[in-house]
Protein backbone atom coordinates (compact mmCIF):
# COMPACT_ATOMS: atom_id res chain seq x y z
CA UNK A 1 0.00 0.00 0.00
CA UNK A 2 3.03 2.29 0.97
CA UNK A 3 4.19 2.37 -2.67
CA UNK A 4 0.94 2.67 -4.00
CA UNK A 5 0.58 5.48 -1.96
CA UNK A 6 4.15 7.09 -2.97
CA UNK A 7 3.82 6.80 -6.68
CA UNK A 8 0.26 7.38 -7.71
CA UNK A 9 0.98 8.23 -11.21
CA UNK A 10 3.23 5.61 -11.89
CA UNK A 11 1.52 2.85 -14.08
CA UNK A 12 3.29 0.08 -13.28
CA UNK A 13 3.41 0.12 -9.58
CA UNK A 14 -0.49 0.70 -9.62
CA UNK A 15 -0.91 -1.98 -11.72
CA UNK A 16 1.32 -4.24 -9.92
CA UNK A 17 -0.10 -3.01 -6.25
CA UNK A 18 -3.39 -4.04 -7.23
CA UNK A 19 -2.30 -7.39 -8.67
CA UNK A 20 -0.70 -7.92 -5.88
CA UNK A 21 -3.65 -7.37 -3.31
CA UNK A 22 -5.52 -9.49 -5.51
CA UNK A 23 -3.76 -12.76 -5.11
CA UNK A 24 -2.45 -12.00 -1.39
CA UNK A 25 -6.65 -11.37 -0.54
CA UNK A 26 -7.15 -14.25 -3.00
CA UNK A 27 -9.03 -17.70 -1.33
CA UNK A 28 -12.46 -18.43 -0.10
CA UNK A 29 -11.88 -19.62 3.17
CA UNK A 30 -11.39 -17.99 6.28
CA UNK A 31 -7.74 -17.43 5.91
CA UNK A 32 -8.80 -15.80 2.56
CA UNK A 33 -11.38 -13.59 4.34
CA UNK A 34 -8.76 -12.73 7.23
CA UNK A 35 -6.51 -11.01 4.52
CA UNK A 36 -9.25 -8.91 2.96
CA UNK A 37 -10.31 -7.79 6.09
CA UNK A 38 -6.79 -6.79 7.28
CA UNK A 39 -6.21 -4.90 3.33
CA UNK A 40 -9.59 -3.18 4.28
CA UNK A 41 -8.40 -2.06 7.29
CA UNK A 42 -4.59 -1.17 6.14
CA UNK A 43 -6.74 1.23 3.68
CA UNK A 44 -6.04 -0.99 0.79
CA UNK A 45 -9.35 -0.15 -0.88
CA UNK A 46 -9.23 3.70 -1.03
CA UNK A 47 -6.19 2.92 -2.56
CA UNK A 48 -7.06 0.78 -5.28
CA UNK A 49 -9.79 3.10 -6.05
CA UNK A 50 -7.45 6.14 -6.82
CA UNK A 51 -5.25 3.97 -8.71
CA UNK A 52 -8.98 3.63 -11.22
CA UNK A 53 -9.19 6.99 -10.78
CA UNK A 54 -5.53 8.31 -11.88
CA UNK A 55 -5.08 5.76 -14.73
CA UNK A 56 -8.79 5.74 -16.50
CA UNK A 57 -7.05 5.11 -19.88
CA UNK A 58 -5.33 1.91 -18.48
CA UNK A 59 -6.63 -1.21 -19.29
CA UNK A 60 -3.96 -3.27 -17.31
CA UNK A 61 -4.72 -0.85 -14.03
CA UNK A 62 -7.95 -0.93 -14.50
CA UNK A 63 -8.91 -4.81 -14.75
CA UNK A 64 -6.70 -5.89 -11.96
CA UNK A 65 -8.01 -2.80 -9.83
CA UNK A 66 -11.52 -4.57 -10.36
CA UNK A 67 -10.09 -7.62 -9.56
CA UNK A 68 -8.66 -6.54 -6.34
CA UNK A 69 -11.84 -4.71 -5.20
CA UNK A 70 -14.01 -7.76 -6.52
CA UNK A 71 -11.83 -10.28 -3.76
CA UNK A 72 -11.68 -7.92 -1.12
CA UNK A 73 -15.56 -7.49 -1.24
CA UNK A 74 -16.09 -11.27 -1.42
CA UNK A 75 -18.26 -12.88 1.40
CA UNK A 76 -21.52 -13.39 2.59
CA UNK A 77 -20.88 -12.53 6.31
CA UNK A 78 -21.29 -9.30 8.12
CA UNK A 79 -17.81 -8.52 8.02
CA UNK A 80 -17.86 -9.24 4.04
CA UNK A 81 -20.92 -6.54 4.20
CA UNK A 82 -18.91 -4.27 6.01
CA UNK A 83 -16.06 -4.32 3.23
CA UNK A 84 -18.61 -4.28 0.36
CA UNK A 85 -19.97 -0.68 2.19
CA UNK A 86 -16.73 0.60 2.20
CA UNK A 87 -15.87 -0.04 -1.29
CA UNK A 88 -18.92 1.55 -1.95
CA UNK A 89 -18.38 4.87 0.40
CA UNK A 90 -14.91 5.19 -1.92
CA UNK A 91 -16.91 5.48 -5.05
CA UNK A 92 -16.08 2.06 -6.29
CA UNK A 93 -18.96 1.27 -7.82
CA UNK A 94 -18.65 4.63 -10.17
CA UNK A 95 -15.19 3.42 -10.98
CA UNK A 96 -15.79 0.58 -12.21
CA UNK A 97 -19.16 1.27 -14.34
CA UNK A 98 -16.37 4.12 -15.52
CA UNK A 99 -14.28 1.05 -16.60
CA UNK A 100 -16.49 -1.08 -18.17
CA UNK A 101 -17.81 1.83 -20.23
CA UNK A 102 -13.87 3.25 -21.39
CA UNK A 103 -12.90 -0.18 -22.37
CA UNK A 104 -15.65 -2.07 -23.95
CA UNK A 105 -13.79 -4.06 -26.13
CA UNK A 106 -11.14 -5.40 -22.80
CA UNK A 107 -12.33 -8.84 -22.18
CA UNK A 108 -10.41 -8.92 -18.82
CA UNK A 109 -11.86 -5.32 -17.78
CA UNK A 110 -15.32 -6.28 -18.40
CA UNK A 111 -15.13 -9.63 -16.37
CA UNK A 112 -13.56 -8.42 -13.44
CA UNK A 113 -15.77 -5.32 -14.04
CA UNK A 114 -18.72 -7.63 -13.62
CA UNK A 115 -17.43 -9.47 -11.20
CA UNK A 116 -16.56 -6.29 -8.59
CA UNK A 117 -20.04 -4.82 -9.12
CA UNK A 118 -21.46 -8.62 -8.40
CA UNK A 119 -19.85 -9.05 -4.93
CA UNK A 120 -20.29 -5.47 -4.00
CA UNK A 121 -23.69 -5.50 -4.15
CA UNK A 122 -24.23 -8.85 -2.95
CA UNK A 123 -25.48 -9.23 0.57
CA UNK A 124 -28.99 -9.51 2.85
CA UNK A 125 -27.19 -6.41 4.92
CA UNK A 126 -29.31 -3.38 5.67
CA UNK A 127 -27.46 -1.22 3.28
CA UNK A 128 -27.16 -3.74 0.23
CA UNK A 129 -30.00 -2.07 -1.57
CA UNK A 130 -28.50 1.04 -0.89
CA UNK A 131 -25.46 -0.32 -2.83
CA UNK A 132 -27.81 -1.76 -5.91
CA UNK A 133 -29.40 1.61 -6.23
CA UNK A 134 -25.80 3.31 -6.38
CA UNK A 135 -25.15 1.00 -9.09
CA UNK A 136 -28.23 1.61 -11.13
CA UNK A 137 -27.63 5.15 -10.74
CA UNK A 138 -24.26 4.63 -11.93
CA UNK A 139 -25.62 3.14 -15.08
CA UNK A 140 -23.76 -0.19 -14.13
CA UNK A 141 -27.08 -2.20 -15.94
CA UNK A 142 -26.58 -0.95 -19.47
CA UNK A 143 -22.91 -1.15 -19.23
CA UNK A 144 -23.17 -4.94 -17.72
CA UNK A 145 -25.23 -5.67 -20.29
CA UNK A 146 -23.47 -3.95 -23.05
CA UNK A 147 -20.61 -6.27 -22.16
CA UNK A 148 -22.74 -9.18 -22.67
CA UNK A 149 -23.28 -7.68 -26.03
CA UNK A 150 -20.24 -7.28 -27.43
CA UNK A 151 -18.79 -9.90 -25.76
CA UNK A 152 -20.63 -13.25 -26.18
CA UNK A 153 -18.02 -15.38 -27.10
CA UNK A 154 -16.84 -14.88 -23.62
CA UNK A 155 -17.91 -17.29 -21.12
CA UNK A 156 -16.63 -15.59 -18.12
CA UNK A 157 -17.57 -12.10 -18.96
CA UNK A 158 -21.37 -13.52 -19.83
CA UNK A 159 -21.08 -15.85 -16.07
CA UNK A 160 -19.91 -12.78 -14.36
CA UNK A 161 -22.25 -10.13 -16.06
CA UNK A 162 -25.88 -12.40 -15.47
CA UNK A 163 -24.22 -12.74 -11.51
CA UNK A 164 -23.68 -8.71 -11.74
CA UNK A 165 -27.32 -8.10 -12.71
CA UNK A 166 -29.03 -10.83 -10.88
CA UNK A 167 -27.23 -9.02 -7.61
CA UNK A 168 -28.23 -5.31 -8.60
CA UNK A 169 -31.66 -6.98 -9.04
CA UNK A 170 -31.65 -8.98 -5.52
CA UNK A 171 -34.16 -7.37 -3.08
CA UNK A 172 -34.37 -4.66 -0.68
CA UNK A 173 -36.18 -1.29 -1.37
CA UNK A 174 -36.53 -0.02 -5.29
CA UNK A 175 -36.29 -3.82 -6.65
CA UNK A 176 -38.78 -3.20 -8.78
CA UNK A 177 -37.48 -0.88 -10.59
CA UNK A 178 -34.28 -2.46 -10.50
CA UNK A 179 -35.43 -5.19 -12.61
CA UNK A 180 -38.35 -3.03 -15.30
CA UNK A 181 -34.67 -1.49 -16.11
CA UNK A 182 -33.00 -4.37 -16.74
CA UNK A 183 -35.82 -5.93 -18.88
CA UNK A 184 -35.95 -2.72 -20.85
CA UNK A 185 -31.98 -3.07 -20.66
CA UNK A 186 -32.17 -6.13 -22.59
CA UNK A 187 -31.29 -8.09 -19.38
CA UNK A 188 -33.82 -11.05 -20.21
CA UNK A 189 -32.06 -11.20 -24.15
CA UNK A 190 -28.86 -11.14 -23.07
CA UNK A 191 -28.95 -13.82 -20.92
CA UNK A 192 -30.74 -16.41 -23.41
CA UNK A 193 -28.07 -15.46 -25.45
CA UNK A 194 -25.88 -16.47 -22.84
CA UNK A 195 -27.25 -19.53 -22.29
CA UNK A 196 -27.39 -20.43 -25.91
CA UNK A 197 -23.95 -19.45 -26.90
CA UNK A 198 -22.64 -21.67 -23.93
CA UNK A 199 -24.74 -24.29 -23.24
CA UNK A 200 -22.39 -26.64 -21.39
CA UNK A 201 -20.90 -24.11 -18.85
CA UNK A 202 -22.33 -24.59 -15.76
CA UNK A 203 -21.81 -20.97 -14.57
CA UNK A 204 -23.53 -18.87 -17.58
CA UNK A 205 -26.31 -21.75 -17.60
CA UNK A 206 -27.29 -21.35 -13.34
CA UNK A 207 -26.92 -17.36 -13.52
CA UNK A 208 -28.76 -17.08 -16.49
CA UNK A 209 -31.86 -19.14 -15.45
CA UNK A 210 -31.77 -17.23 -12.00
CA UNK A 211 -31.88 -14.02 -13.71
CA UNK A 212 -34.45 -14.83 -16.54
CA UNK A 213 -37.22 -16.19 -13.45
CA UNK A 214 -36.31 -12.66 -11.57
CA UNK A 215 -36.85 -9.84 -14.95
CA UNK A 216 -40.20 -9.62 -15.49
CA UNK A 217 -40.77 -10.30 -18.86
CA UNK A 218 -42.63 -7.15 -20.14
CA UNK A 219 -42.26 -3.73 -18.41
Amino acid sequence: MAAMEAHVHEENVQEQGCSALANVCDGDDAAGAARSQRAAAAGAIEVVVAALQTHPQEENVQADGCCALGIVCYGTDAAAAARSQRVAAAGAIEEVVAALRAHPQEERVQRQGCCALGNVCEGDDAAAPARRQRAVAAGAIEEVVAAMRVLLHAADVQENGCDALLEICSGGAGVRARRRRATQAGGRTVAVAAMQAHPDHDGVQDYGRQLLGCLPVEV
